[in-house]
Order: C-alpha cells, then sequence, then structure tokens
C-alpha cells in the first residue's frame, strides 16, 4: 500500500511538473507578480488562515474533552502553529511534531491514553473531513476538471457519513481501548454524543475549509477567477499529495500537485504560480518563525497546570 501512495505521488508530481516546465516562462514571471498581489485579498487570506488554525486546535480540545482533560485554548493554538513550523522547517517534522505535541499534552495533566486518542482521532478526522470537502467540491456538477471522480468520493463520503453516524456509540470506547493497550491508562465508558460528533465533523471541515479559502484569496489577489470545483480538487490533491513524508512541508510536491491542477482547471500558469506560492507563504512558511518563537516560551506557559510528574526542574 505504502509503495502504491508514493507511485501515486510521483505519478501526480511528474504530470505536475511537466505542466509546469511547458510554461517553463511563466515560472520565472511568477515571483516578479507576488508583488503586485492586492493587499484587500492577503489581508483576508491571513485571516482565513487564523481561523483554520483555530478550527483545528478546538478540535483537538473536542477530543481532549471525551477524556476529561481540559487544555488551555490558547496553549492548543500555540502548539498548532509550533506543529506546522515542525512540520515545513524538519525532516521527519510530521512525526517530530506528533511527540512534541504529546509532551506537551502530557505537561498538562493529559493522561496517555488521552493523549494518544487526541492526536490519532485527530488525523482521522483530517482525512475524513477532506474526503467531505472534495465530495462537496465535486458535487457542485459539470463536466471539466474533475468530474470524472465524482461518483466515487460522493460514494466514500456518504459512506463516511453513515459509519460515523452508526458507530459513533462503539467509537470512543473502542479507540480508548486501543489507546489503553499501549499507554496503560483507564479510557471512558460513555459513548460519543451526537453533538459531540457533529462538532467533531464541522470543525474538521471548516479548517478545510478556511484553509482553502486562503487558496481563493490569493487567486483572487493575483487576478483569477477559476471555477470552484477547480480549485477546490487542486487543493485536496495537493493535500493529500502532501501526506508523503518525503520533504520538509512536502518539499515542493504541494506547490507543483496544487500549481498544475489550478493550470487544467483554467488559470494562466505565471498568476496560479505566484497564487499558490502566495497561499503557501500565509499558510505554511509564514508561520515558520512564529511556531518556533511560541516553541522558546511554551515549556514555561501555565506552569500551575503542570503534570507535577513532568514538571522541569
Amino acid at each position: 500500500m505504502r509503495e502504491l501512495r508514493i507511485a501515486g505521488t510521483a505519478a501526480v508530481l511528474a504530470f505536475g511538473l511537466y505542466l509546469l516546465a511547458v510554461h517553463r516562462g511563466s515560472i520565472e514571471h511568477s515571483l516578479s507578480r507576488l508583488g503586485s498581489a492586492q493587499p484587500g485579498w492577503i489581508v483576508i487570506a491571513v485571516a482565513a488562515e487564523l481561523v483554520s488554525l483555530a478550527c483545528y486546535a478546538a478540535v483537538v480540545r473536542v477530543l481532549l474533552q471525551l477524556g476529561a482533560a481540559p487544555v488551555p485554548f490558547r496553549a492548543l493554538f500555540s502548539l498548532t502553529v509550533i506543529g506546522i513550523a515542525m512540520i515545513n522547517s524538519v525532516p521527519g517534522g510530521q512525526a517530530i511534531s506528533t511527540i512534541y505535541w504529546y509532551e506537551q499534552l502530557r505537561r498538562y495533566a493529559v493522561q496517555r491514553s488521552v493523549a494518544a486518542f487526541a492526536l490519532l482521532v485527530t488525523s482521522m478526522v483530517g482525512i475524513v473531513t477532506l474526503v467531505l470537502l472534495a465530495a462537496c467540491g465535486l458535487a457542485l456538477g459539470g463536466h471539466g476538471f474533475g468530474a470524472q471522480a465524482r461518483l466515487p468520493v460522493l460514494a466514500v463520503a456518504a459512506a463516511i457519513l453513515i459509519a460515523a453516524a452508526l458507530g459513533r456509540r462503539q467509537f470512543v470506547p473502542g479507540a480508548f481501548w486501543v489507546v489503553r493497550r499501549l499507554g496503560g491508562d483507564a479510557p471512558p465508558e460513555q459513548p460519543v454524543a451526537a453533538n459531540q460528533l457533529v462538532s467533531l465533523l464541522v470543525l474538521g471541515f471548516l479548517n478545510w475549509v478556511f484553509d482553502a479559502a486562503v487558496l481563493f484569496a490569493a487567486l483572487q489577489a493575483m487576478g483569477q477567477t477559476i471555477p470552484v470545483r477547480g480549485v477546490v480538487v487542486a487543493y485536496t490533491l495537493g493535500q493529500l499529495v502532501s501526506a508523503i513524508p518525503i520533504l520538509p512541508g512536502g518539499g515542493g510536491t504541494i506547490e507543483a500537485t496544487m500549481s498544475a491542477g489550478l493550470v487544467v482547471a483554467g488559470g494562466t500558469a505565471a498568476a496560479v504560480i505566484a497564487a499558490v506560492l502566495l497561499y503557501r507563504i500565509v499558510s505554511a512558511w509564514g508561520l515558520v518563525p512564529l511556531g518556533w518563537a511560541l516553541w522558546r516560551i511554551m515549556p514555561s506557559a501555565h506552569p500551575a497546570r503542570l503534570d507535577p510528574a513532568v514538571r522541569p526542574t
């Protein structure tokens, strides 16, 4: 399975590089075009990214509350930014980010099983809601870019929603049982409530929606108007490709895949590449210095709430 995923990623990346190579002259002008981006749309992009980060932190908070482990939202938001900084600047950043998240949650007296559960299910919620976003984009209709994938993606999305509705009473106890076997903590007995399940799906979905809105705003800043479905398909392809941890932050695979998809969807190569670069600056690279600055102050945050067993001396 891993080999197939890598092969698929390589194929998508090769296709993207081919399309971008055809427009090599446009690429050379992309960086210079960034200076002409409309400031108003850049402000909207930054605001959308902040809301996206808040939604992600809220997903973790809901999951921690299922295990009766409240953690200040400010700390969760900071950890979200720090995690993005690690992913986009350190080889193996995804694993390092996960370990750091776990250690910090333990500092806030979160049980091992609850911390592992929250991190595991956050990833699952991210995958599920990304599929739902792709389904929503493809459901818009038409016969253009991505239309061939409409029925399979819609079927998967429907199956996810049905499985979530039918299995919510067994999901949390079962997931906690699994992590208990690793961590040794006792899981809670109550099932996940319907409103909690809805909250997780809505917050996870909004996390992707507002991050995709950054891409929409970046395209508008560069004067590009592309059908919503084309943008959503290109965005979800880029996010799926980024799941292969080859280089920090995707190592150019996200940029190539999104740019190629947007060009196929009707965008102008130079403006599209500039827009994707602007999107990555706002949603990833621009957060790296902020994340590492927060990393320096996180160890001393809220010392009264820290678990005495792990409090530094």
